[in-house]
């Protein structure tokens, strides 16, 4: 049908309260008409992010989401080019979704090749968050089977070894979050036990910041099986993206309304979340994004 899309565009082109759930669910109806325009949007912005950083502007995030649902590894590359913006871009771009859902966006739009996400890991020029979101996409593909895990686990621990090695030799190392900091949890969720003898090593140096990666924790997360990491992942609600309410619930506009507890529906299926006044969170507090990190180390370090 020709006319969808000049009809629905405008629906999610900005942002609008309450989550426009008429529009997704008419884009989930006609998902074969709807993904190329959403991956024209995607391509364009990669060469002139300008039209995402007006304010308000959503529609590519709506497209990250719709496609990372779908599963649409047309997706994979033009989201993976996006993270290659320098810092202040990225910010505008993709807001607080470069923290909440990027790196599982690109998980699981990925295609089984772990370049484009190796590659902007490797970035020194492209945005902090963004290549800690390629580490995490990394860790979820590769627990998900959406890329190999022999070869994801080898450049995460030579990623480690190479981060190290830059810590040892930075003036200021550790007064901020680092990548080695984002890097051991990865490896202790993919359960990559043959690399706790280095993670071990990189905490007693002092390079890891024990406030974000308790020591305990990462030993006893790293001895589990890749199926129980699996679990662990999917239970924290930090995998493959699967409900659009859920995750436009961790939207600035949104973050009043949390997700409805409810059992596991159907992939496509959409809910709305319910309003519900949220106390105000310290910094020393639990992130309530479910991480388990207190909160100036994980949302409350990108606020």
């Amino acid at each position: 049908m020709s006319d969808i899309w000049p009809a629905l565009r405008p629906q999610l082109e900005h942002l609008s309260s309450p989550l426009p759930v008429a529009a997704l669910m008419q884009a989930e109806a006609h998902r074969d008409t709807v993904a190329p325009h959403l991956l024209a949007e995607l391509t364009a912005l990669a060469a002139d992010p300008r039209p995402a950083q007006q304010d308000g502007y959503v529609l590519h995030l709506y497209a990250m989401l719709l496609l990372a649902q779908w599963r649409d590894t047309r997706a994979y590359r033009p989201l993976a080019e996006l993270g290659h913006l320098d810092e202040a871009t990225v910010d505008t771009v993709f807001g607080q979704l470069v923290h909440d859902s990027y790196g599982r966006a690109l998980a699981s739009c990925c295609d089984g090749d772990i370049a484009p996400l190796t590659q902007l890991a490797d970035d020194d020029g492209a945005s902090f968050w963004a290549r800690a979101a390629a580490l995490e996409a990394l860790t979820v593909a590769a627990l998900e089977s959406r890329a190999a895990r022999a070869p994801t686990i080898a450049f995460l621990a030579d990623f480690g070894t190479r981060e190290a090695q830059f810590l040892r030799d930075k003036p200021d190392a550790g007064a901020d979050l680092e990548l080695l900091d984002f890097l051991v949890v990865c490896l202790a969720d993919l359960g990559a036990i043959e690399h706790l003898p280095a993670i071990q090593e990189w905490f007693a140096a002092g390079l890891v910041d024990e406030s974000y990666a308790d020591p305990a924790d990462i030993e006893a997360d790293i001895r589990r099986s890749p199926a129980e990491c699996c679990a662990a992942m999917r239970d924290a609600r930090r995998g493959l993206i699967d409900d659009i309410a859920h995750e436009a619930a961790l939207w600035p506009a949104f973050h009043h309304q949390p997700p409805l507890e409810l059992p596991p529906i159907p992939l496509g299926a959409i809910r709305e979340p319910i309003k519900r006044e949220a106390a105000k969170v310290g910094r020393n507090d639990p992130c309530p994004c479910g991480s388990g990190r207190k909160y100036k180390k994980c949302h409350g370090a990108a606020a």
